[in-house]
């Protein structure tokens, strides 16, 4: 390697590095993409919400990367007097299948509760549990210029507590997108309002199933770490959870991102934008360094002359041989022996002799004329028993046997 070659490729290096280190050094822009795993500390993440869990569970947080019937399984099979546990799923969308909601209602009928905080709670729970929740946002003088002054100050939105005790801890605050799901057509004779909005629509409610309870919330916002930290917000997800006894709880990861895969330094690396783009620069200058050095060390392939055929060589020898001396006899009779045992061979004879019974064999495996195939025998016995055989005889005892070959 040369000197110069040394110097571009330290060069590469540092630009590399330089890059990377200018990328990690860089602020980032805050994700506020609502997620809600545990797995990540973005504003609409829940990190910091699953670590301060333990605050008000102190029987232990377990996480689930498994289906619930997957869970259920497990669960149903201890005995009656295993302590019951709670059961959090928090998500934009809370679609399961009839499968996990027949063993999730079977877990909550034994006596584990449900927090299902989500906007779209899918048909079949639903359906099930005789309930809907739809979405209303209207603009508040939109056209009025007091209107416009509102959306542009960011008013906030509101959030209240209906049962008691909890209602006596105020009113909490949202910034305002994001809470404007409700529940409504809901069984008032079996369902409990806990918490509702500014417009008292209803926010968050309990009902009775089995042993168990199931809380439902359409604001799952409100339980992540953005509003964790906010003092005027925070209040409503601790009293929510305060809502449910102090168990062993499940927190659910697969309905968020399905079940786990490989954590391997790769995948970590392809996760990270500054990471990813130094991986592919790596492997397109292996790729390139490798190119260009097989193209300037590679040895010259000599080019090999194909093996002549010996065999034509050797036939064109014999013939030539044959034609100077003039034996025509020997070569006629030697086309006669040629092709007895090519016939033999193709039609499996038992012997090369030519008699009567082996014309007829020969006339009905192949459909020659009986009569051709006798003046073929008398013709190829006439020159076997030649001792001089001009080249036109020669000539017409190949054209006949020829004829007679392709029919074989």
């Amino acid at each position: 390697m040369s000197r110069a070659e040394k110097a571009i490729i330290a060069g590469t290096v540092f630009v590399v590095l330089l890059i990377l280190v200018l990328d990690a050094l860089t602020p980032r822009e805050p994700n506020w993409y609502p997620s809600y795993s545990r797995y990540r500390t973005d504003p609409y993440a829940c990190g910091l919400t699953y670590d301060r869990l333990g605050d008000l569970f102190h029987q232990g947080i377990t996480t689930v990367r498994d289906p619930i019937y997957s869970t259920a399984q497990e669960r149903l099979a201890l005995p009656e007097s295993d302590p019951r546990v709670n059961h959090v799923f928090i998500n934009s969308n809370f679609q399961v299948d009839e499968l996990d909601l027949r063993h999730l209602l079977l877990m909550v009928e034994a006596g584990d509760d449900v927090f299902i905080a989500a906007e779209n709670f899918g048909d079949k729970l639903e359906d099930t549990l005789h309930f809907s929740s739809t979405y209303h946002w209207q603009m508040p003088d939109s056209l009025s210029v007091k209107g416009m002054q509102q959306i542009l100050r960011g008013d906030t939105d509101l959030v209240r507590y209906t049962a008691w005790p909890l209602r006596e801890a105020g009113d909490f605050r949202f910034a305002r997108g994001g809470f404007d799901f409700h529940f409504r057509n809901f069984r008032v004779d079996s369902v409990q309002v806990l918490a509702e909005n500014e417009r008292e629509e209803p926010v968050l409610i309990r009902m009775r199933y089995g042993k168990g309870w199931i809380y439902l919330c359409t604001v799952p916002l409100a339980f992540t770490d953005y509003y964790l930290l906010k003092d005027q917000a925070r209040g409503f997800m601790e009293n929510a959870f305060s809502l449910m006894e102090d168990r062993p709880v499940l927190w659910d990861e697969f309905y968020k991102s399905g079940r786990p895969g490989s954590s391997t330094p790769l995948r970590y690396i392809l996760s990270q934008p500054a990471l990813k783009w130094a991986y592919w620069t790596v492997i397109a200058l292996l790729l390139l360094t490798v190119l260009v050095y097989a193209r300037r060390r590679q040895r010259a392939i000599p080019i090999v002359a194909p093996p002549r055929n010996t065999s034509r060589d050797f036939a064109d020898t014999i013939g030539r041989l044959y034609y100077f001396r003039g034996d025509h006899a020997d070569i006629a009779r030697k086309l006669v022996s040629q092709f007895k045992d090519e016939a033999r061979r193709k039609l499996r004879l038992h012997h090369t002799a030519w008699d009567a019974e082996t014309i007829q064999e020969i006339a009905m495996r192949t459909g020659i004329p009986k009569e051709e195939l006798e003046h073929a025998n008398r013709l190829m016995e006439y020159y076997t028993g030649m001792v001089h055989v001009s080249e036109e005889q020669l000539l017409t005892l190949n054209k006949a046997l020829s004829s007679l070959r392709s029919r074989l």
